[in-house]
């Protein structure tokens, strides 16, 4: 990848791809929507959505349960929101790699999302 080179939204391809992170997979799914050439972009923007979107459901779930058992338990409370949290730390972490590495340029890969995202921009971009 050149650094002169733009992705269709008129970005240098490590901004827009470092900005498909900034809001979790909320900004994941802006650029997988919006970018239609750079498959760099597409990578980075699908393990956004992907990646730090199973996350944050999976901590959300997390949550939600604790909430629930409230009714059951104060302990069982405890735990399920702990877990949660480090849920969300962890997607913390990822988040703030994911970021620096696509501001790099490097098409770094989360552990199973990345294989999913790259199939995905594959698919959807132009596959270069």
């Amino acid at each position: 990848m050149t650094r002169t080179e733009t992705s269709s939204t008129g970005l240098p391809p490590n901004a827009a791809a470092a900005l498909s992170y900034l809001a979790w997979w909320l900004s994941g799914l802006l650029f997988f929507l919006v970018e239609r050439e750079n498959r760099f972009v597409k990578f980075h923007a699908a393990q956004a959505l992907v990646g730090l979107g199973t996350l944050w459901a999976v901590g959300l779930t997390f949550w939600v349960f604790a909430f629930a058992a409230l009714f059951v338990s104060a302990s069982a409370f405890k735990v399920l929101l702990y877990v949660a949290y480090g849920v969300w730390a962890l997607g913390l972490i990822a988040w703030a790699v994911c970021l620096i590495r696509a501001w790099k340029g490097d098409e770094f890969e989360l552990p199973w999302a990345g294989r999913i995202a790259r199939r995905m921009a594959v698919k959807n971009g132009d596959g270069s």
